[in-house]
């Protein structure tokens, strides 16, 4: 860990987990290595391999800025979260944070290859504009686009809104259809 900006924050415990588990894979015991690699993500930390050397790296919840992807449990749920890791999985970002949300998560725009994630996500049909929280109109524009060419979800009929279903989910509002 090089900047000294986050390896000063790790906690103890976790630089403790990394060096059990690190005199665990020596002595090839799998199952306490394994147990431990999952006790550190627990602790919001991961291990990568990058370039044959294990990084100890601190996992940042983030949220898009500008906008709301379709829930996994929600339809086209997992095809947007796939468009998304084709875009950034295993590759390094850049993140722009201008804020915390309530939940804790760093607010920010998202490059990755100096492409724009978001722009991305709204050009290919993957993610709404979240006009309550963006006014950006390249945002709308690219969104426009998107279902005027019926890509990505907005070839469905009527994709229902992120925001309408995390809503409906609180207030138990679920709609069963039965099909005889």
């Amino acid at each position: 860990m090089d900047d000294p900006r986050e390896s000063a924050n790790v906690p103890q415990k976790v630089y403790d987990m990394v060096t059990e588990r690190t005199q665990a894979r020596i002595r090839r015991d799998c199952d306490t290595a394994n147990t431990l690699r999952n006790t550190i993500d627990e602790a919001g930390y991961k291990i990568m391999i990058r370039s044959g050397s294990e990084i100890l790296a601190r996992k940042y919840r983030i949220r898009m800025r500008g906008i709301d992807a379709p829930e996994l449990k929600m339809t086209y749920g997992k095809e947007s979260k796939d468009a998304l890791v084709k875009l950034i999985g295993e590759k390094s970002t850049r993140i722009y944070v201008y804020e915390q949300d309530q939940f804790g998560r760093y607010v920010g725009d998202i490059y990755c290859d100096s492409v724009f994630i978001q722009e991305q996500m709204l050009k290919n049909g993957h993610a709404w504009h979240f006009k309550n929280y963006d006014s950006r109109q390249e945002f709308s524009e690219w969104e426009r686009k998107a279902r005027a060419a019926c890509q990505g979800l907005w070839a469905l009929n009527n994709p229902k809104k992120p925001w309408d279903w995390r809503r409906d989910e609180r207030n138990g509002r679920h709609i069963t259809i039965k099909v005889y």
